[in-house]
């Protein structure tokens, strides 16, 4: 009877509830699986993302070297422009002062009539200045103080100012060079710091374990690296 009793309560609930059990591991695999394949996802895309940022980073980085050569190169032509043009200023004042020393002699002489020591000079005269001496004597400086003298007429130009005007120029165009690439060096290496955060933001998303973390900071990483991208575009290139 006892064991009549054991088999009649055993064996009905025996088929009903294996096939409840089985069900139920079958949704927790089904969900295990499914939890893991969304996971797989999101690191693929964390790990595309991550390896655009490590090549765009070095190619940054590579360009910020580039400019700042550039920037050094154009600094120190900069420089040397500047020193000949200070050079060629300081040779051209020292001929207007001679050329004005020579003047005054002339002037001495032309107002004392003495022809053969005026001749003299006129004859010694650097061809600058016998021009502009000529033109000067042309417009009536003799008689009317308002001309212009020869040191002051257009006649009257010296080489070596003339090299100082190029060379100061030379020199403002490099340093505009040098300042333009010390700028684009910088934003290079601004974004070679912002790709780094990409990297940062996007490699510790692994390490927590839930998934609304990771898929936050993944986020964040591909906003970040979505917009450093579009500032990378907008920068020139060093091409040499």
């Amino acid at each position: 009877m006892t064991t009549m009793t054991n088999a009649s309560m055993t064996e009905p609930g025996a088929p009903s509830r294996a096939p409840a059990d089985q069900e139920a591991l079958l949704h927790r695999i089904l969900a295990a699986v499914e939890k893991d394949r969304r996971r797989g996802g999101l690191e693929a895309i964390v790990a595309l993302i991550l390896s655009l940022a490590t090549l765009a980073s070095t190619w940054c980085g590579y360009q910020a070297r580039q400019w700042s050569g550039a920037q050094a190169a154009n600094q120190a032509a900069s420089d040397t422009a500047e020193r000949q043009a200070a050079e060629s200023t300081i040779v051209g004042l020292q001929i207007r002062t001679q050329d004005g020393l020579v003047l005054l002699e002339y002037w001495r002489a032309v107002r004392e009539r003495d022809e053969m020591t005026a001749r003299t000079i006129y004859l010694h005269m650097r061809p600058q200045l016998r021009d502009a001496v000529d033109a000067a004597v042309k417009d009536g400086i003799e008689t009317d103080p308002g001309v212009r003298g020869p040191l002051q007429r257009p006649e009257y130009a010296l080489p070596e100012e003339q090299t100082a005007i190029a060379d100061r120029d030379q020199a403002a165009s490099h340093q505009a060079l040098a300042t333009s690439a010390g700028k684009t060096a910088g934003s290079y290496v601004l974004l070679t710091l912002m790709f780094a955060s990409v990297l940062f933001f996007g490699g510790i998303g692994g390490t927590f374990s839930d998934r609304r973390i990771r898929t936050g900071l993944a986020s964040v990483a591909l906003v970040l690296f979505a917009v450093t991208l579009l500032m990378l575009a907008a920068l020139p290139t060093y091409h040499g």
